[in-house]
């Protein structure tokens, strides 16, 4: 008898704790408990869950609802076992606190479900109200009954949009539905999208900033009260046009084709998303869109070669002997000896370091803090001995952490744009690396040609890296053992320890 429902106390049953909703139950001639929001009926052995509906929360639900017209909210338990009924209580004190939660905090999603519900309880089609005629006429009567007296015989209210602030939420959501009013707005789009998707946050809150931007130099009003209904493909490829010309950045700097590419990318998905979980009739206008000259202003990214790795380590052992290791130069030789993208060794948790197994490895996968590029990201990557190396400093620096790198990584972020900085312009003033464009992801690009020079198969390849390989073939299997994958690196770096 646990989860605070259940009170021992001694004593016999009484009328107040019946009246009350404290039922007072023996269990023997001496002991008794005092079971809240248990309640019998006189003559009754059953148990029944009796709760008190808050005074604001009568005001709040719509007719229909299981707590409309009450005072208390009544369930049978059907059980006269206090310790049977005690979870049960439990589960229905849950689900309350949940359903007055929403009524006292409704978020658009839970609204618009409750004015469907009402609708179809009153027997009207939500998708399709002109099919049920005279169940909408009756739906009218009840909306009118919702409205203050001055309200019904104000000649000056002639639309639905005057009544919407004066009905509760949800009847003014299901006259919205009769009337094709449904308003979803690009505010809400964004927050249903990052709500979804915690990881985009930063880029969807960038970008949607971005297109907010944009509509209001257009049209000198808040943008993010605009339905995503009423954006259209010419907006949309202005939009383009501006981004590329640098309107949305304080230096006015173009930008490329790639970098609108991955802007759209968020508005995209985040547009799909409000149209398919909120059932609205609307095409996707950020799907497809062409970006004129599309990748012919891209520059081949620079990469290692293995002179440059060796001078590269060279400036990292004299970094460590010199100053000491850290977290940022641990970071850097991981990425150069697994080809790893930045963001999935900067976001790594402590345990993902495999170092006492039989070949070392790393375990790249999806955490809270850090996504994922694809489903194919996920692997296992086997670590050299610099590697190895650089995972058993990074653990003596993280100490008790629960991440290997806590000072870029943490319950709800992972700073790998931060770390790119540094360690960009780090990279860019050693010895025999200044004046070049090198950097983090061209370490990963090397790794490519490191493993393309020694014969490495362009599936074990693309299984070190994370790169999906092309073919119905490359679904099937569990991939290469761990140790031939081991094989191929060491051959592939070697000739930049020489």
């Amino acid at each position: 008898m646990t989860g605070g429902l259940l009170k021992v106390a001694h004593g016999y049953y009484n009328g107040y704790y019946n009246r009350y909703s404290m039922t007072l139950l023996r269990l023997s001639s001496i002991v008794s408990i005092k079971l809240k929001y248990a309640w019998k009926k006189p003559n009754s052995p059953l148990l029944f869950f009796k709760r008190r509906i808050p005074d604001d929360i009568k005001r709040l639900v719509a007719d229909g609802s299981k707590y409309a017209g009450k005072i208390h909210y009544v369930v049978s338990l059907q059980t006269a076992d206090p310790k049977s009924a005690a979870p049960k209580i439990a589960k229905l004190v849950r689900e309350t606190d949940d359903d007055w939660e929403r009524l006292r905090n409704p978020t658009r999603e839970s609204v618009t479900l409750q004015a469907q519900e009402l609708l179809a309880r009153s027997g009207v089609d939500p998708s399709n109200p002109k099919a049920t005629p005279e169940a909408v006429d009756a739906f009218h009567d009840l909306l009118d009954a919702q409205l203050p007296t001055w309200a019904r015989e104000d000649d000056n209210i002639t639309e639905g949009r005057q009544l919407d602030r004066l009905l509760p939420p949800v009847h003014a959501a299901a006259l919205q539905i009769l009337q094709g009013r449904v308003k979803f707005t690009l505010k809400e789009c964004l927050e249903q999208y990052v709500a979804a998707r915690p990881t985009a946050k930063r880029d969807a809150e960038m970008v949607f900033g971005y297109l907010f931007a944009f509509l209001e130099s257009r049209s000198g009003v808040p943008a993010n009260y605009h339905d995503i209904r009423s954006i259209k493909r010419p907006q949309v490829n202005a939009f383009v046009a501006w981004l590329l010309a640098g309107k949305h950045s304080p230096d006015g700097k173009p930008v490329s084709t790639s970098t609108v590419s991955r802007y759209l990318t968020p508005l995209k998905a985040a547009f799909a998303r409000a149209i398919k979980e909120n059932e609205l009739e609307a095409s996707n206008v950020f799907a497809k869109v062409e970006i004129p000259k599309a990748g012919k202003d891209v520059t081949k990214r620079e990469t290692f070669t293995a002179d440059q790795y060796r001078s590269l380590h060279s400036a990292l052992d004299e970094w460590n002997s010199t100053r000491g290791h850290d977290q940022l130069r641990c970071i850097l030789t991981l990425v150069a000896e697994t080809g790893a993208r930045l963001a999935e060794i900067v976001g790594l948790a402590a345990v993902d370091a495999h170092l006492r197994a039989s070949v070392p490895y790393l375990d790249i996968r999806e955490h809270p803090w850090r996504s994922l590029k694809t489903l194919g990201s996920t692997r296992k990557v086997p670590l050299t001995l610099k590697a190895q190396g650089a995972v058993k400093v990074a653990l003596r620096l993280a100490g008790d952490s629960n991440f290997l790198f806590p000072a870029y990584a943490n319950d709800t972020q992972c700073k790998a744009d931060t770390v790119s900085a540094s360690l960009v312009k780090w990279v860019r003033t050693r010895e025999g690396l200044q004046g070049t464009k090198l950097g983090n992801h061209s370490l990963r690009h090397g790794m490519e040609d490191l493993l393309r020079a020694v014969g490495c198969p362009d599936s074990a390849r693309d299984q070190i890296t994370g790169h999906a390989t092309p073919g119905m073939g490359a679904k099937y299997g569990q991939g290469y053992p761990l140790e031939q994958l081991a094989t191929w690196i060491e051959k592939a770096t070697a000739p930049c320890c020489d």
